[in-house]
C-alpha cells in the first residue's frame, strides 16, 4: 500500500507576512507574502516564475517581532501560485525568534 500523505520534517505555523527576496544573481527585488513558516523553510504566495534549485536571499518579520530575519533559501517547489523555500542558511541568531514564534523554545 502506498501512502499519499505529504511528510514534513518540521511542523509549520500559519504566518502571513511580507517577504522580500532577491535571486542568486542579485536580480529583481520582489515583495511576496508568506503562507506559513517552519524551522526548515517558508511557503510563499507567488506567481513569479522561479526555477527549482534557485537560491534566494530572503528578509521578513515574524508577527510580534521587530527584528528583520534574513536567510538564504532554495526553491524546492513551485506549483500553482505557490513557492516552497527550504532554508539553506539560517544564522543562529535567527533561530531564537523563529523557535519562539513556532512555540518550540
Amino acid at each position: 500500500m502506498t501512502e499519499s500523505r505529504e511528510r514534513r520534517l518540521y511542523p509549520r505555523r500559519m504566518c502571513r507576512t511580507r517577504v522580500v527576496f532577491e535571486d542568486e544573481f542579485g536580480e529583481g527585488l520582489f515583495y511576496v507574502y508568506s503562507k506559513d513558516v517552519s524551522e526548515g523553510g517558508l511557503s510563499l504566495e507567488s506567481s513569479i516564475p522561479v526555477r527549482l534549485g534557485s537560491l534566494l536571499f530572503l528578509s521578513w518579520e515574524l508577527p510580534g517581532e521587530r527584528r528583520i530575519l534574513r536567510a538564504t533559501g532554495k526553491v524546492v517547489r513551485s506549483v500553482g501560485g505557490g513557492v516552497g523555500i527550504q532554508f539553506v542558511e539560517l544564522p543562529e541568531t535567527m533561530m531564537k525568534p523563529l523557535h519562539h514564534f513556532l512555540g518550540s523554545s
